[in-house]
Order: C-alpha cells, then structure tokens, then sequence
C-alpha cells in the first residue's frame, strides 16, 4: 500500500506539472486551458486518493500495534 502512495504522490506531482505547463504556455501566447483542465483535475484526484489509502493504512497500522502491545504485556 506504501508503494500505491508513493506512486499516487509522485503522479500528483506530475499531474500538477501539467497544468502548471499549460498555464505557462500563456507566456508564449500558446496556453492550453486542456493541460489546465486535465493537470488539476488528475492531479486533485491523486492527492485525494493517496490521503486517503495513507490514512487507511495508518490506522491498519497502528491497530497492529495495538494487538502486539496486548501480547507482549
């Protein structure tokens, strides 16, 4: 699940670059309001869902540790 995280992060990063390539392109009088569009919108969807499996996890996480405490005393 750490390694669908990293990669939701890493493409969020990507995603955000996109849009941030088309909103540049206005400097040169060659934006793309698509880049814009489809980098922020992927780029939401990405970080949303990599907080959300990250918060699942810390929760599977820490319920482990719990049932480890419970054994050991």
């Amino acid at each position: 699940m750490r390694f669908i995280v990293l990669l939701l992060s890493m493409g969020t990063v990507v995603l955000f670059g996109y849009a941030l390539a088309g909103l540049g392109g206005y400097f040169f009088a060659r934006g793309r309001p698509d880049y814009i569009f489809f980098g922020l919108a992927g780029g939401i969807l990405s970080s949303a869902a990599a907080l959300l499996l990250w918060k699942k996890y810390l929760v599977t996480l820490e319920n482990e540790s719990e049932k480890d405490d419970m054994k050991n005393g």
